[in-house]
């Protein structure tokens, strides 16, 4: 091997090596870039979703007048908000609690008191 062919292969490595640098500087500098950005994506995400996760709601009870053909199912499914109940039986049993009820009997013409949430504050 002469030395015109041992130096063109030195610079021809040297470049190789050169643009090999290059690529991992730029992918490093990349991965840094990920690495401080993405958190900050995912808390601004994630406090978006708390603000709509903490909005207070306030309870209320009303007063509904039994018509002929309501059941105490039927004013459940109504007023029933799945948000603050697990299921529609767990409201039944505060709505009968509320108002003293021992049986799922209801008289039409007589009234219920029914829990509901609000978001807004009422001031009475």
């Amino acid at each position: 091997m002469n030395n015109t062919d041992y130096a063109t292969k030195a610079l021809i490595n040297r470049q190789k090596r050169k643009r090999q640098v290059k690529r991992h500087i730029t992918a490093l500098i990349l991965s840094l870039f990920m690495i401080i950005s993405v958190p900050f994506l995912f808390l601004s995400f994630s406090t978006e979703a708390n603000d709509l996760e903490h909005q207070p709601s306030y309870k209320y009870y009303k007063s509904v007048e039994i018509s002929k053909g309501d059941t105490l199912w039927s004013i459940a499914y109504n007023n029933f908000d799945s948000a603050h109940y697990k299921d529609i039986q767990e409201y039944i049993t505060e709505v009968k609690k509320l108002n003293d009820l021992t049986s799922d009997h209801i008289v039409a013409g007589n009234y219920v008191i029914v829990p509901y949430y609000a978001s807004e504050f009422i001031d009475n």
